[in-house]
């Protein structure tokens, strides 16, 4: 009998020492993204919502005001460098057993691991939807190559206002915004917070937040930000009589809206820093999600459009 317990005993301690071999040599995977599959068209929302008078120069014009959210950018969160879930690959050697937990994410340098999260980005724009009205965005974003985007102090360069909103007061103040936003409505005259996911700044990947899926979905919303920051996504939603859309260096938030397709799929869109509890039953569980390995995170955002037909 003795003999039995000590070789069970045995084969389970060479289970959980392959598994861990397994686990800390950071294998992660997950299945690629997918237009038909991934992105609620439900979501776009078509509308003609009235009729619109557009100036140009001494000519007057009458259309009809198209409005719908466009699905115009994925973004991934990465806990490990170089994994992408929107291809489901990449180099993911540097993963740790911590990852395949659903936990806090432990592979960042900054030394905060007990009390922070860090996530790598890559932002990725869809280009399915190039009517009814016009866009003006360019390129991707791929973080690893974004020294900003790994120190808090480098990232003053574009942010130099963030010191401003640095104060007790100025963070205690975006409970006001945390509440909206769960109400549907985030405050646009906040655009330091981000809802229930805390401060826009610093537009890094290290949040103060050990809850993995709402620090992935604040590293996300940064993401956007600083797209917008840096003049490479545009908002339609503004100048509807001017044939293009307008960048916004300080976002409005409201004019955004997403929600995560990895490791699991959800198929909701929520306005952006929506308490994580809304959405993530499922979302992440351990060791892997039904399309991806957990802690890597796929979002599809939307954006709203607003246009004049007689000015495209």
């Amino acid at each position: 009998m003795k003999r039995k317990i000590k070789l069970i005993f045995f084969v389970f301690c060479c289970l959980c020492w392959s598994w861990v071999s397994c686990a800390q040599a950071g294998v992660k995977s997950g299945t690629s993204f997918s237009e038909f599959d991934d992105i609620n068209w439900d979501e776009v929302q078509l509308s003609i919502s009235g009729i619109c008078i557009c100036v140009k120069g001494w000519d007057v014009e009458v259309g009809v005001m198209w409005q719908y959210w466009e699905p115009f950018l994925a973004i991934d969160t990465s806990s490990v460098s170089n994994y992408s879930a929107l291809s489901g690959s990449g180099d993911s050697s540097t993963g740790s057993i911590a990852d395949l937990l659903g936990g806090k994410n432990n592979s960042s340098n900054s030394g905060e691991v007990n009390e922070s999260t860090f996530s790598q980005a890559h932002g990725f724009l869809l280009p399915f939807m190039p009517w009814p009205c016009d866009r003006n965005d360019y390129g991707v974003w791929w973080s690893e190559f974004d020294s900003m985007w790994q120190n808090d102090e480098l990232a003053a360069i574009i942010e130099p206002e963030a010191t401003m909103f640095a104060t007790i007061a100025m963070q205690l103040s975006c409970m006001a915004d945390a509440a909206s936003t769960n109400l549907g409505t985030p405050i646009d005259a906040m655009p330091w917070c981000i809802g229930s996911s805390g401060s826009s700044y610093p537009l890094t990947g290290h949040v103060d937040n050990d809850n993995i899926v709402q620090a992935s979905n604040t590293v996300a919303a940064r993401m956007i930000y600083k797209l917008c920051r840096l003049f490479m996504i545009c908002d339609p939603a503004n100048s509807y009589c001017a044939g293009s859309c307008t960048y916004t260096p300080v976002w409005i938030k409201s004019h955004y809206k997403m929600y995560a397709v990895r490791p699991s799929r959800t198929t909701t869109a929520h306005p952006v820093g929506i308490c994580s509890k809304w959405y993530d039953s499922g979302l992440n569980p351990p060791f892997r999600g039904t399309l991806g390995s957990n802690d890597e995170f796929l979002w599809v955002v939307h954006r709203l459009h607003r246009c004049c037909s007689c000015c495209q």
